[in-house]
């Protein structure tokens, strides 16, 4: 009853959830409401519902969010969520909602090498490995080799990071690039699969490229570098981890939720936040926008810049010189309005 119950709910908030689809049997697909999923392509649909133990339950692979399904409703229809727990309570199932609702418990590591042992080191890769030939051609820099790894099997590597993964359907066995998340006490609290696949490159909607696990759930919204960057400094805040290791106290963003729970110590931190460098995309115009009402700074790319992120910036300019962009175009209040509506091509 608690599977047939959680699978008519989630049909009925489906109208609210984009892209929505049934794969198939207990496996739906959808654009993660959390955190608005992909800012760069609306088609990537990175969460999905799926059925264990006669629940289901709903995990996006961007920002790593995942619960039950009336933590779901609570966070995207608090009113269908009341009415979900009554139908629960009228099948005698209401103790499942309660017990399901805290259902993540902290992990404790021993250190952060736990979820890195399996893995292989990019800086101990030999030069002709997949992993270090893609790091290299995508000139990352060499001090960020050693916090980059590498897995043959990701899909098995998944389900040691987070046991209540959903099946198997939605992914298949594949070497990624892991970038690990890290607190303040060097744990690892999430990991990043980039994907290798070339054929990912030419066609986005059939491979997820990024696929976010998150081994510490009791953290809602995800940022990448955090713990290594200067809050008594300017932070520049981007929208992927690979895009922060190239300019110094950068952060990255994973889903744009993640702007409504900046950690307290970053609270009076002067922060830039650059998106990408695609004033024909409707979601980073929009993005930009909600940024600019919430009174933050934001950096409006120069209208001769072809390059969309700084990794394409990197490949003929120096991180000093991009830098330099960055805090010659930042901006806020009414000056970042008008620079966004003279950006902007939507």
């Amino acid at each position: 009853m608690t599977s047939y119950i959680d699978k008519k709910f989630i049909n009925i908030v489906s109208g609210k959830l984009d892209r929505f689809g049934w794969k198939k049997g207990n496996l739906a697909q959808c654009r993660c409401p959390i955190c608005g999923d992909s800012q760069k392509n609306k088609s990537k649909a990175r969460g999905f519902f799926y059925e264990k133990q006669n629940n289901f339950f709903f995990k996006c692979f961007n920002c790593g969010f995942g619960s039950n399904i009336y933590n779901f409703m609570k966070e995207v229809d608090p009113s269908l969520c009341k009415e979900y727990a009554m139908e629960q309570f009228k099948s005698g199932k209401s103790n499942n909602v309660k017990k399901t609702e805290m259902i993540f418990t902290k992990p404790k590591f021993k250190s952060k090498h736990d979820l890195l042992k399996p893995l292989l080191c990019v800086k101990n890769l030999k030069d002709d490995h997949v992993a270090k030939q893609f790091v290299e051609m995508r000139k990352i820099p060499k001090q960020f080799h050693n916090v980059l790894y590498y897995i043959e099997d990701f899909q098995s590597y998944m389900r040691k990071v987070d046991p209540t993964l959903p099946p198997r359907e939605w992914t298949h066995q594949e070497p990624r690039l892991i970038i690990p998340f890290f607190n303040k006490k060097d744990e690892v609290v999430a990991v990043q699969g980039r994907s290798l696949s070339m054929k990912d490159e030419a066609n986005a909607r059939q491979t997820l490229r990024y696929i976010t696990v998150k081994a510490d759930k009791s953290i809602e919204r995800l940022w990448y570098g955090m713990w290594r960057a200067n809050p008594k400094k300017r932070v520049y805040v981007v929208e992927g981890p690979i895009d922060s290791m190239f300019i110094p106290n950068t952060v990255a963003m994973v889903g744009a939720s993640a702007i409504d729970q900046i950690p307290s110590r970053f609270a009076d931190t002067d922060m830039v936040y650059a998106l990408d460098n695609e004033p024909r995309n409707p979601q980073i115009v929009s993005f930009n926008q909600k940024l600019i009402e919430q009174g933050k700074t934001v950096c409006i790319w120069p209208n001769g810049l072809t390059e969309k992120d700084i990794n394409d910036m990197i490949y003929r300019m120096s991180p000093k010189e991009i830098k330099k962009i960055m805090d010659d175009s930042a901006a806020s209040g009414l000056e970042a309005k008008m620079r966004l509506n003279q950006w902007r091509k939507v």
